[in-house]
């Protein structure tokens, strides 16, 4: 008789636990396996011979070959399941001792998730957090909380882009040209939505006097080129890559910053859009290390519930020490405003892949997004066969959170 109690022995942990439970009943199941002849590794055969379910015995199969004993978790059938097995089982003549095998090491794992857990379900999510299941860690979480959150917030996205340019500049050795495009593809209301943020342009040498004079101050802005020179209204609103219902902006300086609000609009379809902002900076980021500067550094904040993060890295072959970046994912947990040194990371399945040059970056996740590349590369006088595309796709990305790519800077020469 399995006992319960109300708290795990002293000592004991999950992982520990659960894997000895899910190991028992893997070789029960295997020790009966063998005493009826059935073939693990042939689970149709096994279903036609016995007249199982395909998915119940394709289960089991999985079950027995797993090398992680936490991978095979979400496949363990409940009670009525692996009765059906067991009375099929036992009808070719498995001895009764095997089968009773079976349900013993059942109710033992029954009883690790009572004790540990409380739920089968708060069991798959908590493995699901450690990476531990058959899917990449966190999938599983991220995809409820994006359809949670969007419902939460009345808001929601195809996709979050966010594309970074690296150049050395041509006139100052010791410094870098740098482009940005963020923007959102396919952007929706779920109830009506009275602003919400979608860009947060940092400035740097503001005439803030000119700006509080009267001017705007977006007009006193130095040291940064838009990328759409002719747009009629924003400068740093990428108007030919904006669609659908495209609705009021709002600017507002915020410290040293200008936030970009939408306003409210239709719900669902009748309001979706897709809007880009972006910007040059010629020689504004230093190359080298000196004794304020270690690391290259470019982040890309998820503000919006999005289905994918397309995070593009367009490095100039030249700058070599930015072909490698390291990809955190830094969550904003906790009371008051964290700075990014007291955010807290995230697991990060997902890894960048070297697309080669840069002509090749055309995807099916953002329409024209090539053209939006070039655009980029004609404003900025670049040529893309001379860069390359370093690229992270993430499903699902969490929110609020950031995903930074960080590079030790070189040692002048």
């Amino acid at each position: 008789m399995i006992t319960t109690t109300d708290s795990p022995p002293a000592g004991r942990r999950f992982d520990q636990d659960c894997r000895e439970a899910v190991l028992r009943l893997r070789g029960s199941l295997l020790n009966l396996y063998h005493a009826v002849g059935a073939d693990s590794a042939k689970p149709q055969e096994v279903s036609r011979r016995f007249k199982l379910g395909k998915n119940l015995t394709w289960k089991v199969a999985r079950i027995i070959q797993a090398e992680d004993a936490l991978t095979a978790v979400p496949l363990i059938p409940g009670v009525g399941g692996l009765e059906i097995l067991l009375s099929a089982m036992g009808d070719a003549g498995a001895p009764p001792e095997l089968v009773e095998q079976v349900r013993e090491a059942s109710r033992a794992f029954d009883s690790m998730i009572e004790i540990h857990v409380g739920d089968r379900a708060t069991l798959e999510l908590i493995l699901d957090s450690m990476g531990s299941s058959e899917e990449k860690p966190m999938s599983m979480s991220r995809k409820l909380a994006y359809r949670g959150n969007s419902g939460i917030w009345g808001i929601q996205a195809d996709v979050r882009v966010t594309t970074f340019f690296v150049s050395p500049n041509r006139t100052n050795a010791d410094k870098l040209d740098i482009g940005m495009v963020g923007g959102f593809t396919g952007m929706r209301r779920l109830r009506p939505v009275e602003r919400w943020p979608i860009f947060r342009l940092t400035t740097h040498g503001v005439d803030h006097s000119a700006a509080e004079g009267g001017a705007s101050p977006r007009d006193a802005e130095v040291g940064r080129v838009p990328i759409d020179p002719d747009a009629s209204g924003d400068p740093w609103l990428i108007e030919s890559m904006c669609s659908g219902a495209m609705p009021e902006v709002a600017v507002t300086r915020t410290g040293g910053a200008l936030l970009y609000e939408i306003g409210d609009g239709p719900i669902g379809r009748l309001g979706e859009f897709s809007c880009f902002f972006g910007f040059l900076d010629r020689a504004s980021v230093v190359r080298y290390r000196d004794e304020h500067n270690t690391m290259g550094e470019f982040f890309s904040s998820v503000s919006m519930p999005a289905k994918t993060l397309l995070l593009d890295a367009i490095v100039h072959r030249d700058v070599a020490e930015a072909m490698l970046p390291e990809v955190s994912v830094l969550g904003h947990a906790g009371t008051g405003v964290l700075s990014m040194d007291r955010a807290l990371p995230i697991p990060l399945p997902e890894q960048m892949t070297n697309l080669g040059t840069a002509t090749m970056v055309k995807t099916p996740l953002v329409p024209d997004y090539d053209r939006l590349v070039d655009t980029v590369m004609t404003r900025a006088g670049w040529d893309a066969r001379d860069f390359v595309c370093l690229r992270l796709v993430m499903p699902y990305p969490p929110m609020p959170a950031t995903v930074a790519l960080r590079y030790p800077l070189p040692e002048r020469q």
